[in-house]
């Protein structure tokens, strides 16, 4: 029982109380609004929509198992995946956008037709893997895993990164990676000379070169080829690179530089080391 002696007491306790669980609401409330407002997972307020696809099983439920095969061949796997970033409208990027981006994906990437949905697409590359296994000769451990991830690098710029794992026979399997840049806007593939001046060819294979010597810690060219590197091939400039928010990265595969056992290669420069080369408008884009 509440005696009436008490009543301030209490009724300034009640008072406390909601004074803090207003302040603690609106400090939650801001704290949502700008989560609300942050990039999406650093995705610079552009929508990502991951799309998957998969198949795995025995070989010998594809093709009928040789006679002069052992029992064990039946442990044998056909095993494809695929994983692509699809992209998605919104106040950031318009459909327009999303439409030619998604068709190079579907296009490029899976050998598809564009008139299909990326869904569609990589069933249908599923589907085009799992008949193509069947006209095989031998009967074999096969797998194909594709994933294809989006991330928004320098303002305004799409990075679609393309990880493939393939093994169909052979000593080893092959990694791969495919890299190509959208302007977000228009949705229009950047090669490497929309983004560099056409006369800087040569400046920049002697630039990746001492860069990657400056790695390698060598100093000579002889002494890179000791380590493996550019043995068989000159420098080139590869179409793989990324456009991130500070810095362009050159992106080598194995074979491309290099022997398979020393994998791949990623070369980095910051923009400021580059700005002489590049063309307007990534040079207005680019952080202070």
């Amino acid at each position: 029982m509440v005696r009436k002696k008490d009543l301030p007491s209490r009724l300034e306790n009640m008072i406390v109380a909601m004074r803090c669980f207003i302040f603690s609401t609106a400090v939650a409330f801001g704290l949502l609004s700008m989560l609300g407002c942050s990039e999406t997972g650093g995705m610079g307020g552009a929508q990502f929509n991951k799309v998957n696809g998969a198949l795995k099983m025995k070989t010998v439920e594809l093709k009928t198992l040789p006679e002069d095969e052992d029992e064990e061949d039946e442990e044998l796997v056909f095993d494809v995946s695929v994983s692509l970033d699809s992209v998605e409208p919104n106040r950031n990027i318009d459909s327009s956008a999303c439409v030619k981006i998604n068709n190079y994906i579907i296009t490029k990437i899976l050998g598809q037709p564009s008139y299909l949905t990326v869904r569609e697409a990589i069933d249908a590359y599923i589907e085009a893997k799992k008949e193509e296994f069947k006209t095989e000769e031998y009967l074999i451990t096969c797998y194909d895993h594709i994933t294809g991830t989006a991330d928004v690098g320098l303002e305004g710029i799409i990075n679609y990164t393309v990880h493939e794992d393939y093994y169909g026979g052979g000593a080893h399997p092959t990694q791969m990676v495919t890299i190509q840049r959208f302007d977000m806007q228009s949705g229009t593939p950047l090669g490497l000379w929309d983004v560099f001046e056409d006369s800087c060819s040569n400046t920049l294979k002697r630039m990746l070169t001492k860069k990657l010597m400056d790695r390698e810690q060598v100093t000579t060219l002889d002494e890179l080829h000791k380590k493996g590197y550019l043995e068989m091939v000159d420098m080139f400039l590869p179409q793989n690179f990324w456009l991130d928010r500070d810095s362009l990265s050159f992106f080598f595969n194995q074979y491309d530089i290099a022997p398979y056992a020393l994998g791949q290669t990623s070369l980095s420069f910051g923009y400021s080391e580059l700005e002489p080369y590049l063309r307007l408008w990534v040079r207005e884009r680019m952080k202070p």
